[in-house]
Formats: C-alpha cells, sequence, structure tokens
C-alpha cells in the first residue's frame, strides 16, 4: 500500500511541477491565477486522500487540467483585451 501512495505522490508531483510552472508560465499566467490553481490542486488532494485512503488521480488529474485551461484561456482574454 505505501509503495503505491508513494507512486501516486510522485506522479502528483511530476504532474505540479510540468502543468504549474512550464504550462501555466508558457500561458504567462499571472501570479494570482497561478496561486488559485495551486491552492485547488491541493485541496483536491487533501480531499481525495482524506475520503478515500489515497491519491485517487482519476479524482484530481483532470479537473485541475480543465482549471488550469479555463485560467489560461482567461489569461489570453484579458491579455487580448489590453492589446486592443
Amino acid at each position: 500500500m505505501e509503495n503505491i501512495l508513494l507512486m501516486q505522490l510522485l506522479t502528483l508531483s511530476l504532474f505540479t511541477f510540468f502543468m504549474g510552472f512550464c504550462f501555466c508560465d508558457g500561458f504567462k499566467l499571472h501570479i494570482l491565477r497561478k496561486l488559485i490553481w495551486f491552492l485547488a490542486f491541493l485541496y483536491l488532494c487533501i480531499v481525495t486522500l482524506k475520503t478515500k485512503g489515497n491519491f485517487d488521480l482519476v479524482d484530481i488529474l483532470p479537473v485541475s487540467l480543465i482549471l488550469a485551461i479555463l485560467l489560461c484561456a482567461w489569461q489570453k482574454i484579458k491579455a487580448g483585451k489590453r492589446k486592443q
């Protein structure tokens, strides 16, 4: 059981690094939106761990991915309005 939990934690750590820093920085996401994403991701991880006893990647990854895409789209729309 501990080995599975460690593998899930490693997967979440890699996902956080690549999504949070590479994807969000690539879209020049504002720091406040980045913090919103990290806090929502942390909340999902904690709730999933408390309710299911492990990190259920099926519940965590899609929700956080959709949130990151929405925040980046919002950033692109706001950046486009500023240029006009």
